[in-house]
C-alpha cells in the first residue's frame, strides 16, 4: 500500500490479506474446491467455514475491495461503517463466528442517559425504572402501560408471530397512542426497519428481545476488521475487480465446471433477490427492501446526549465511534439513520448513492433529494447538542440498503423466507439476508452463510476431491 496520504473525504484502499496455505498460487485458482461469488460479510464467512473443513476456495468481487455493506472507511483519521452498525449478542453472526474462531470485541452502545425526541422537545429516554419515572417524554398511565408492555415482551414467542404484522402485534400490545410510538421506536431502533404493516411480527420481537437482553456490540475499527479476519482465513483466495454476472462467466473460469453431481460447488452472495437472480437465472422473488439515509459525523468534541431516538421522527443518533476505537486522539463521532418506510422502498438491493465525497463542508452539493436528507439528519443532529462548528469530517449515503428483502407476515415471516439451494441448479446455494428460516441482518446473512457452506461441504464429500 502506498504510503502517501491520500485526499480527506477518499476512501483509503484495502489490501488483500496475507495469502493462506492454498493460494499463493494465483495459477491454482481454476482448480479450488468451491467458488464463492461475492466478498461481503456473507460470502466471506460462507468461503471460510469451507475452507476450515479443508477445502481450497476462491472468492470473486466485482468491487475493487471486500466488505460490501460490512466495509468501514478511513477518513482524515476516522473510521466510518456504513451507516451504524452492532452486533447482536446470542444472535446468529455471534455463534457462527465462534465456529470459525472468531470473539469481535467492543463496546455496547452509550444508551444509559440516553434521550428520546418527540415534537421537537428532547426527553430522557425511559430506559429502565429510573428514567421511566424521571422522564417527562409520557404521562403516568402512560408510563404504567409501558411498564407493563415490556414487561410482556420478555416472556413472549416470537416463532407464535410469524404470519403477523409488527402493527397487529402492536395492536394487541397496548391502545394508547403514546405507549404505541414508544414501542415502533424501539422496533425501528432494533430492526432498522420502519414497516410495521410489512414486517413480521417475529423478526420485531426477536430483535427487542436481543436488544434489550444480551444486548449488542459496537465493535472495535468497525466491521472492515471483521471482513478482515474472515478473508484471511487460510484455504481462502480473494480476487478482487472481477466481475461475475452470470454463472455461465464463472463456468469458464473452473476446471471441470460448476455445478452438477461432479461439478464445483459454488456460493452466490451478491446481495438481494434481484442481483442473485441475475447471477444464477433463477427468478427469485424481489420482495420488500429497507433502506436508510446515513450521515457519520467526525466530530472535534464529544456531543451533549450521545443516545437519541426519534419518536415521532423515523431517526436516531447514536455514539459509535469514540467507544469503539474509531476516531483520532480527542476526536469523538457520531452515526445518524434516517429510515426509509418499506412502503415506499424499491428494495435498492444494496445500492447505495448519494455519497458526498466531495467537500466535508459543501451542503449545496448533489441533487435536491439528497440535499434535503442530509440537512434533515443535520437537524436531527442539533437534539444531540451538535453545532456546526463540531463537525470537522462527514459521509452521507443517500439511501443504504439495511436489509435487501424483509421477512413479511404475508410469507410466514423468517421460516418462510427461501431456502439456499438455487432450485434446478445442483450444487449452487445463496446467501443474504433474505435467506433461511433464522435472524436479521447479520444474524441473517451469517446463519444462511453457514447453511450454504454445510451444503457445499456435504457436496464435495459425496464426489472426488481434485486435488
Amino acid at each position: 500500500m502506498s504510503t502517501e496520504p491520500l485526499p480527506p473525504t477518499a476512501e483509503r484502499p484495502v489490501e488483500d490479506p496475507p495469502p493462506g496455505p492454498h493460494r499463493a498460487d494465483r495459477r491454482d485458482h481454476r482448480r479450488s474446491d468451491a467458488w464463492v461469488v461475492g466478498a461481503g460479510l456473507g460470502g466471506l464467512a460462507a468461503a471460510a467455514l469451507i475452507a476450515r473443513a479443508g477445502y481450497r476456495v476462491q472468492v470473486i468481487e466485482r468491487r475493487r475491495r471486500p466488505g460490501g455493506r460490512a466495509a468501514t472507511d478511513e477518513r482524515r483519521g476516522f473510521r466510518f461503517n456504513r451507516g451504524p452498525h452492532a452486533l447482536y449478542h446470542g444472535g446468529e453472526a455471534e455463534r457462527v463466528l465462534g465456529l470459525l474462531g472468531i470473539a469481535p470485541t467492543g463496546v455496547a452502545p452509550p444508551a444509559r442517559g440516553g434521550r428520546m425526541v418527540r415534537g421537537g422537545i428532547v426527553h430522557l429516554a425511559p430506559g429502565g425504572p429510573g428514567s421511566l419515572v424521571r422522564t417527562g417524554l409520557l404521562g403516568p398511565r402512560d408510563k404504567a402501560d409501558l411498564a407493563r408492555v415490556l414487561a410482556r415482551l420478555d416472556r413472549a414467542d416470537p416463532h407464535a408471530l410469524s404470519a403477523t404484522t409488527t402493527q397487529r402485534w402492536i395492536d394487541g400490545l397496548t391502545d394508547r397512542p403514546s405507549v404505541r410510538q414508544v414501542i415502533e421506536a424501539i422496533v425501528r431502533l432494533t430492526s432498522y426497519v420502519d414497516g410495521p404493516g410489512e414486517l413480521s411480527a417475529d423478526v420485531a420481537l426477536s430483535q427487542v428481545q436481543l436488544g434489550f437482553g444480551p444486548g449488542v456490540a459496537y465493535l472495535d475499527r468497525g466491521w472492515g476488521s471483521l471482513i478482515d479476519r474472515l478473508a484471511a482465513t487460510p484455504g481462502v483466495r480473494l480476487e478482487a475487480g472481477v466481475a461475475i454476472d452470470r454463472l455461465d462467466d464463472l463456468d469458464a473460469r473452473v476446471v471441470g465446471g460448476i455445478g452438477g453431481r461432479t461439478g464445483t460447488p459454488v456460493v452466490v452472495a451478491v446481495g438481494g433477490p434481484a442481483a442473485a437472480s441475475q447471477v444464477t437465472g433463477n427468478a427469485f422473488e424481489a420482495g420488500l427492501g429497507a433502506d436508510a439515509a446515513t450521515l457519520d459525523l467526525g466530530l472535534a468534541s464529544p456531543p451533549r446526549h450521545r443516545f437519541v431516538i426519534g419518536v415521532d421522527e423515523p431517526a436516531y443518533l447514536s455514539d459509535h465511534g469514540g467507544p469503539a476505537a474509531m476516531v483520532p486522539p480527542g476526536r469523538s463521532s457520531v452515526s445518524l439513520v434516517g429510515y426509509v418506510p418499506v412502503d415506499g422502498c424499491d428494495g435498492s438491493d444494496g445500492v447505495e448513492d448519494g455519497d458526498d465525497d466531495r467537500s466535508a463542508h459543501d451542503d449545496r452539493s448533489g441533487p435536491a433529494a439528497v440535499r434535503e436528507g442530509r440537512a434533515r439528519l443535520l437537524a436531527f443532529a442539533r437534539h444531540a447538542g451538535i453545532t456546526d462548528d463540531q463537525i470537522v469530517e462527514r459521509r452521507y449515503l443517500h439511501r443504504m440498503s439495511v436489509v435487501t428483502s424483509i421477512a413479511r407476515a404475508s410469507t410466514g415471516g423468517m421460516p418462510g423466507r427461501v431456502g439456499t439451494a438455487v432450485p434446478g441448479l445442483c450444487g449452487v446455494h445463496v446467501v443474504g439476508d433474505w435467506v433461511g428460516p433464522s435472524g436479521h441482518l447479520a444474524d441473517a446473512v451469517l446463519a444462511s452463510a453457514e447453511s450454504a457452506a454445510e451444503a457445499v461441504v456435504a457436496h464435495l464429500r459425496d464426489r472426488p476431491v481434485l486435488r
